[in-house]
């Protein structure tokens, strides 16, 4: 009787186990927070806000005062090839076509790559130099 039960149940787990597993069918899952150069050639962009704009535009979405002195929304602060490159008006100076990848890191992750003063995030903008 007992290796009946442990049979039915070997049997149910694999029954299961199966059912649960991936046919390998599904497209790949998109990162949100970076966007490809194949995304930029497709959508068209002519310069990194555009793109943005087109793709991810919640990496430009400011997310309410920081505190009550300051009122203004801290914004992101973008990087080319690693180096500080100024506010997300500097966006619109780099060209589409020599973009590798467009990658969005949020206030925290921000702040312990690049230290204080990320509280809008970064836009790390990587090109083909």
């Amino acid at each position: 009787m007992r290796r009946s039960i442990l049979a039915h149940a070997a049997l149910a787990l694999v029954l299961v186990t199966a059912g649960c597993a991936s046919s390998g069918s599904r497209a790949p899952k998109r990162d949100r927070n970076l966007i490809t150069a194949d995304e930029i050639t497709k959508s068209n962009a002519t310069n990194a806000r555009e793109a943005i704009e087109r793709l991810r535009p919640a990496f430009l979405t400011t997310h309410g005062p920081i505190s009550i002195q300051d009122q203004n929304p801290p914004t992101p602060i973008v990087y080319l090839d690693g180096i500080k490159y100024g506010d997300i008006r500097s966006l619109e100076t780099i060209p589409a076509l020599g973009i590798l990848t467009i990658q969005y890191l949020p206030s925290i992750e921000a702040g312990m790559r690049f230290g204080l003063g990320h509280e809008g995030g970064a836009i790390l903008v990587a090109t083909r130099h």
